[in-house]
């Protein structure tokens, strides 16, 4: 009897950590899953775009550039202040923001994506009336 009691612990522990894994690794296996699933929506999602939209879609983008151009120059104030003040981490972040805004990648990604909703959907880009 008391060989019995140690090979039905074996037994015990064995399944439960059969089933600890198996848990584990579908676990595993479900996490994975929705990280491959954002990825293949994200280009269909950039292939159906509404034309409906693209005055809008225009006008945001003319403003954020407009206001890119009109916060630049607080931008750089502030990352002088920061950098007079010694806040080096501060200063850091706002030059890593105004060498994004000034990058030329950046500024191509806005006429591309301008340049093709116009191109798609026969709008122009709407005046500024300010």
């Amino acid at each position: 009897m008391q060989n019995m009691i140690p090979a039905a612990r074996k037994v015990l522990v064995g399944a439960v950590a059969v089933g600890a894994l198996s848990l584990g690794t579908a676990g595993l296996a479900g996490a994975a899953a929705p990280t491959s699933t954002p990825s293949a929506a994200t280009p269909s999602a950039a292939r159906h775009f509404n034309c409906a939209n693209a005055p809008k879609v225009l006008a945001r983008i003319q403003k954020g550039e407009a206001d890119i151009a009109a916060g630049l120059p607080k931008l750089t104030a502030a990352q002088a202040r920061a950098a007079k003040a010694d806040h080096t981490k501060r200063a850091a972040a706002l030059q890593k923001r105004i060498t994004r805004f000034e990058s030329t990648r950046f500024k191509d990604r806005l006429a591309r994506i301008t340049s093709a909703i116009e191109a798609r959907c026969n709008v122009s880009a709407p005046s500024t009336g300010n």
